[in-house]
C-alpha cells in the first residue's frame, strides 16, 4: 500500500482486516506493552517520566509528496501507540504471541487518532529531528527520533577509536549499510574529539534515500529457487537460508540483488558532501547491519563499492586502503551470533539517551588553501 494509495487509517486491509494504520500501531504497541510490563515489575515509576526513542527511515530526505505523506502516517501511528502505552494497563494492550480482536484494537485506536492534531509533525526534517521532542516532556512519556541509519550506526560509532592525524583532531569515520526487510538506508557519521578538552562530538550527514530493495526481495527469490527445484520452503525457512552458505549463494540472482544494494551504496558515496575529512588517510569503518547484512559475500562487496566511490572522488591511495569493514562487537553486550548485533543495532541507536548530541552536518567543505607570498620586495 503506497502512502497517496488507498487512506491510512480508514481502509481496511484485506490481509489483516484493519487499515495499514492500525497495524502499524498495533505493531508498536505490542513492542511497548511487552516493554512497559517489563518496566512496570522493575520500577513503576519509571513511566512517569519516560522518553521512548524510534529510529525514522530514511523517507525525509525526500522532498517529494509521497514521502511527507509516509512520514506523517509514521509519525500518527506513533503518536497513537505512545497513547495507548501510556494511558491503557499494560494487560489491555497486545503484546506478542497473545491473540487479540481487531474489533477491540479499532475500539481503541479511533478515539485516539481523532484526537492527534493534523499536521503535527510537519516541521520534522533531516535536520532537526533529533532535537525535537514530542509529548508533554518531563511529566509522563514523550518520545523522540532518529533517522534510521544514524540510529544503526550511532552504537557502533561511540564504540570507536578515534585516530590522530597531523594537522587535524581526533577523528572517526563510519559508513552505514543497514539492510533491512523492506529498505536499504545508508549513512556517514563523524566522531570527532577535541584536542584540548578531550570532549567528543558525533555528526550524521543526509543519508541517502530509503532504497526499496532489501531482504524481502531476497526471501522470495530465494523461495522460488526452492520451489523450482521441487522443494518449496516457507517464509521463515527462506529468511534462515539468507544467513547459511548454500548453494544459491553465487547464482545470478544473487548477484544480481547483490550489485544493486552496491551501486546505491556506491552512488551515495561518490556524494557525501565532505571534502575535509572523508578524503583524510583515517580509517572509514564500514558497519553493514540489518538481518539480511550477513548475506555471505556482501560485506565483501560493499568494501569494494566504497573504494570505487573513493577512487571515483580522486581520494589518495592511502585513504582507500584505510576502508575498513568493522568487526567490533557492541560494548557491554555478549551476544552468541554475530546476527544479533546486525539485528539490535538500530534498536540500540534509537535508545539512545544523548540524540540531541548527535548533530546534524549539512556539509564540510575542503581546507581553504592560503597562498603564502614571498618577502616583500623594498625599492
Amino acid at each position: 500500500m503506497t502512502p497517496l494509495g488507498p487512506h491510512f487509517w480508514k481502509s481496511d486491509r484485506v490481509d489483516t482486516g484493519c487499515s495499514l494504520g492500525e497495524a502499524v500501531s498495533f505493531t508498536l504497541c505490542c513492542l511497548l506493552a511487552d516493554a512497559k510490563e517489563r518496566i512496570e515489575d522493575v520500577a513503576a515509576d519509571a513511566l512517569n517520566n519516560l522518553e521512548v526513542g524510534f529510529s525514522f527511515p530514511n523517507w525525509l530526505v525526500d522532498r517529494g509528496r509521497a514521502s511527507r505523506v509516509a512520514a506523517r502516517n509514521f509519525c500518527e501511528a506513533v503518536a497513537v501507540s505512545i497513547h495507548l502505552f501510556s494511558n491503557v494497563p499494560a494487560r489491555d494492550l497486545p503484546r506478542p504471541k497473545r491473540s487479540f480482536p481487531i474489533d477491540r484494537w479499532k475500539e481503541l485506536v479511533e478515539p485516539v487518532r481523532s484526537q492527534i492534531p493534523v499536521g503535527s509533525s510537519d516541521d520534522l526534517s533531516i535536520e532537526n529531528m533529533t532535537m525535537l521532542s514530542f509529548g508533554p516532556g518531563g511529566t509522563g512519556v514523550s518520545w523522540r527520533f532518529l533517522v534510521e541509519s544514524a540510529a544503526a550506526g550511532l552504537p557502533y560509532l561511540r564504540a570507536t577509536r578515534v585516530e590522530e592525524v597531523p594537522g587535524a583532531q581526533g577523528l572517526a569515520k563510519l559508513l552505514v549499510a543497514d539492510i533491512g526487510a523492506g529498505s536499504t538506508d545508508v549513512g556517514y557519521m563523524l566522531k570527532v574529539r577535541n584536542r584540548q578538552t578531550q570532549q567528543e562530538g558525533f555528526y550524521y550527514f543526509q543519508p541517502a534515500s530509503s532504497f526499496p530493495w532489501a531482504g524481502n526481495q531476497l526471501t522470495e527469490e530465494i523461495m522460488k529457487h526452492y520451489k523450482a527445484k521441487g522443494t518449496p520452503l516457507g517464509y521463515r525457512e527462506a529468511e534462515a537460508q539468507k544467513l547459511r552458505r548454500t548453494d544459491w549463494v553465487k547464482l545470478p540472482f544473487v548477484e544480481v540483488w547483490k550489485t544493486r544494494i552496491c551501486e546505491h551504496i556506491r552512488e551515495y558515496v561518490e556524494g557525501i558532501p565532505d571534502h575535509r575529512w572523508l578524503p583524510l588517510p583515517v580509517s572509514l569503518n564500514v558497519v553493514v547491519t540489518g538481518g539480511s547484512g550477513l548475506v555471505p559475500g556482501l560485506q565483501e562487496d560493499i568494501k569494494r563499492a566504497v573504494c570505487t566511490a573513493l577512487s571515483r572522488r580522486s581520494c589518495d591511495r592511502k585513504t582507500i586502503d584505510k576502508v575498513r569493514l568493522s568487526g567490533e562487537h557492541l560494548p557491554r553486550l555478549d551476544f552468541t551470533r554475530e546476527a544479533e548485533y546486525a539485528r539490535r543495532a538500530v534498536c540500540l541507536g534509537a535508545a539512545d539517551q544523548d540524540k540531541p548530541g548527535v548533530r546534524f552536518m549539512p556539509k564540510m567543505d575542503a581546507p581553504t588553501r592560503i597562498r603564502v607570498s614571498g618577502p616583500p620586495r623594498w625599492v
